[in-house]
């Protein structure tokens, strides 16, 4: 266990007295009681009261992938730290919630009409689309919006005369609106909406248009009429790598400790959470591109409906799905997994940048990756993002953190020798950039950009590199207690089990 009478007060900010001063932001000698001991115990039951009090059934919004998984790991690792069997009672009872959620369990299907053993979503994350039909009621071009909330969108038909009409598209997720004036839906007219609408679409206004029509030809206008838009159903790889993960995890603990083993109920479920993370990584094989370069990464298919379709995903969404075969491989010593894990380290590899300081700093878009570069529509890359300008920015501290999650994992898996270097260079990017101040962080690993409270304490999961740094769960603490963090988030969750974790030396236990 660390001494936390001295990390908490003197290694960074200098003579306890003064350290709580600074942290707090309070006189010398104030007096301070936190609400919540955030390396305790007790704040990781808060935490979890607060969450499971959400009660999240499905993924359709992302509360699985970014709620349930979180909440699932921080049982995980609030065990490491304690060796405390209810957090596995509480793990056994949400897995099976989350075994009887999936897609196939509820009897719901994905864009294409699968029905897998995965949790699909929707909301914010899709495409959406709004059908105009012409003036004799057929459906004829299809409207679609590849950005955020999709199923708000409208298409304003006005102005109707003859074959031409007007069209607004609107998005509440942005100002902007497109107005298009005495368009058709004849292919040969120089006002043809399908052209018109594509020829609108900009990185803000991320409209697109097609044609549903077998054989597009000239008709009557569509009825004046706003038309309202769906989302499509879509089971992104991160989503899926995100929950399979603790489920894998969970198992491989089982397996690896003979006093998890030897109740026959425990096994059980160690076998049955193995095969739902083998099934769930299985539904994803189509979008992986293993390279002759001996790298790999997960590809979003083109015609998919999300934002960026055909497209390289970003290096924290490939490593989700990373994460999860990493325990696979520990727990069978697969070759296959194995393999993949190498493929995904070598490509992320190619991207990390050593910093004079001996950190690594890296960019959200992998830089072979075609949003890395930008794109034009004549490359003909992406069906609902046919355009897009070069993104180069750095990562952030809480999409990171699964990246840098998946290098320590790859690294307590003995992948190869170079990651004992590599987690060291990974903790030095939170010990020489992203610290702020005696109780900040950046936002950005690069040292830029000031984070809102919920994002300033996602630093907290990177904590398992408190065994390289103790300053990171020492800098960690201090932003929680600087948020006065009221936990209510599954993120929430995990942050505080990592703190309880570093604290207790639960690299140990691992």
């Amino acid at each position: 266990m660390i001494n936390t009478s001295l990390s908490r007060r003197t290694l960074f900010l200098g003579s306890a007295a003064a350290g709580v001063a600074a942290w707090t932001g309070l006189p010398a000698g104030s007096a301070f009681a936190a609400p919540l001991v955030y390396d305790s115990p007790e704040a990781f039951d808060t935490a979890q009261a607060a969450y499971l009090a959400t009660n999240p059934t499905n993924n359709e919004d992302g509360k699985y992938a970014w709620g349930e998984s979180y909440f699932l790991l921080s049982l995980l690792r609030m065990y490491e730290a304690y060796q405390d069997e209810r957090y596995l009672r509480t793990f056994e009872d949400r897995a099976a919630h989350v075994l009887a959620t999936t897609d196939h369990a509820r009897g719901v299907e994905d864009y294409s009409g699968r029905s897998g053993p995965v949790w699909r979503a929707a909301g914010n994350y899709t495409v959406g689309r709004g059908v105009l039909h012409d003036g004799d009621g057929t459906p004829a071009v299809e409207i679609r919006w590849a950005w955020s909330r999709p199923a708000e969108s409208t298409a304003e038909v006005s102005n109707v005369s003859g074959e031409t009409f007007d069209l607004v598209l609107r998005n509440p997720f942005v100002t902007g609106v497109v107005t298009l004036r005495g368009v058709s839906l004849d292919p040969a007219s120089p006002s043809y909406v399908v052209t018109a609408v594509n020829k609108a679409f900009t990185s803000s206004l991320r409209w697109t248009a097609a044609d549903l029509r077998q054989s597009p030809h000239s008709a009557p206008a569509p009825a004046a009429t706003t038309v309202t838009f769906t989302s499509d159903f879509y089971v992104f790889a991160v989503h899926t790598g995100m929950v399979a993960y603790p489920l894998a995890r969970y198992a491989r603990m089982v397996f690896e400790d003979p006093k998890l083993r030897r109740g026959p109920r425990r096994l059980r479920t160690a076998v049955k959470l193995l095969a739902a993370a083998t099934a769930a990584v299985q539904f994803h094989d189509g979008e992986y591109v293993a390279n002759a370069d001996g790298t790999g990464n997960y590809v979003w298919p083109k015609g998919a409906p999300v934002p960026w379709d055909g497209t390289i995903q970003p290096y924290n969404q490939s490593h989700g799905l990373g994460l999860v075969q990493i325990e696979l491989y520990r727990a069978t010593k697969s070759r296959r997994h194995l393999t993949r894990v190498k493929e995904l380290l070598k490509a992320y590899r190619t991207g990390l940048k050593l910093t004079a300081d001996g950190a690594y700093l890296w960019t959200y878009w992998p830089p072979y990756s075609q949003v890395y570069a930008g794109f034009t529509a004549a490359a003909g890359i992406s069906e609902y993002t046919p355009s897009f300008p070069a993104q180069r920015q750095y990562e952030d501290i809480s999409h990171a953190a699964i990246s840098t999650e998946f290098m320590h994992a790859a690294y307590d898996a003995g992948i190869d020798a170079d990651l004992a270097t590599e987690v060291q260079r990974f903790a030095a990017t939170f010990t020489h950039h992203i610290i702020r101040s005696a109780n900040e962080v950046w936002f950005v690993i690069n040292g830029t950009s000031v984070p809102v409270p919920d994002n300033a304490v996602q630093c907290a999961r990177w904590c398992n590199y408190a065994e390289q740094d103790l300053l990171i769960y020492q800098q960690s603490l201090r932003v929680y207690d600087a948020q006065q963090l009221n936990p209510v988030q599954g993120s929430h969750a995990l942050g505080i089990a990592y703190l309880n974790w570093a604290k207790q030396s639960g690299w140990t236990n691992k």
